[in-house]
């Protein structure tokens, strides 16, 4: 589920700021921006957005303000300036440049000029600040994708109910077939039979037993129905759902499939059309729920 948290907390002479972010995705993809000096507690954030979110991309940011001295402090390379400076000077002889080269030019050599702790760093002391700014941070989250679940709830069961009310067409329905083609057939073979022939009433029993046999989706409502009832305590239970919920309607989708290859029936036909609908509009639903 989508959602947006920000959270804040100072101590150690800084002051850290942590921005999360959440879209929907089948597994749990977690994807931090760090400072440099902060980079060694990349696991144990890692751990902590585990422990709260089970399920979507997460997309993390932490900005890093020092409210006192800094402890990082600019150092400058002399030997490597030094070198950088006679190659430039050699380069400038040899090849007559028109224009003599400036700080700018040098500047440009790598890591002549570094950034370096100037003191090391309490890193639990750091940790301290960093989860309680990301613990305020995912509780925002949390709070966001909760009345986000509060309404796909709603969503879900309405589309839930729709499969169920389709589900009871096709049972109904399917309990007049046999007779139906009994009829159907007994007024065909009727007029394809001349009268000297009258027709064979076990023939016909036997012919519409067959039909009773192929078109036979007693099981696959069952278990169809037991999905749906699966489904309603998955979602009523604690804890992330969405991977069951997933699996679920993979497994109604396959009993709908099955149900519609064996129709022989219009109005059973047309049933299994709106229960594939409704059963795709619940995926994509699902695949916001954790």
């Amino acid at each position: 589920m989508t959602a947006f948290g920000r959270g804040e907390a100072e101590g150690t002479g800084c002051r850290l700021a942590v921005e999360v972010r959440t879209l929907n995705h089948r597994f749990l993809d977690l994807h931090l921006r760090l400072p440099r000096s902060l980079l060694g507690l990349e696991d144990r954030l890692r751990q902590l957005i585990s422990s709260r979110i089970a399920r979507g991309r997460v997309e993390l940011s932490v900005s890093l303000t020092y409210t006192g001295q800094s402890p990082r402090s600019l150092v400058a390379d002399t030997h490597l300036l030094q070198e950088a400076a006679a190659l430039l000077n050699e380069l400038q002889e040899t090849f007559a440049l028109p224009e003599p080269w400036g700080w700018e030019q040098l500047l440009h050599f790598p890591e002549v000029i570094t950034l370096q702790e100037t003191s090391p760093r309490d890193e639990e002391a750091l940790w301290s600040v960093l989860s309680a700014a990301g613990q305020l941070a995912l509780d925002v989250v949390e709070a966001m994708r909760r009345r986000e679940g509060d309404y796909l709830r709603g969503e879900l069961l309405t589309h839930l109910q729709r499969l169920v009310d389709q589900v009871d067409v096709i049972e109904l329905r399917a309990s007049t077939v046999p007779e139906a083609y009994r009829d159907r057939l007994q007024v065909r073979l009727a007029q394809l039979l001349p009268e000297t022939a009258p027709l064979d009433p076990q023939r016909l029993a036997q012919e519409v037993a067959i039909l009773a046999d192929r078109a036979d989706i007693t099981e696959e409502l069952a278990r169809l129905r037991s999905h749906v009832e699966q489904f309603l305590q998955a979602m009523a239970a604690a804890g992330p759902s969405g991977r069951k919920l997933d699996f679920l309607l993979q497994e109604m989708n396959r009993e709908i499939n099955t149900i519609g290859s064996k129709a022989t029936d219009a109005a059973i036909s047309q049933a299994v059309i709106a229960v594939k609908t409704d059963l795709e509009r619940l995926r994509e639903q699902v695949q916001n729920i954790e």
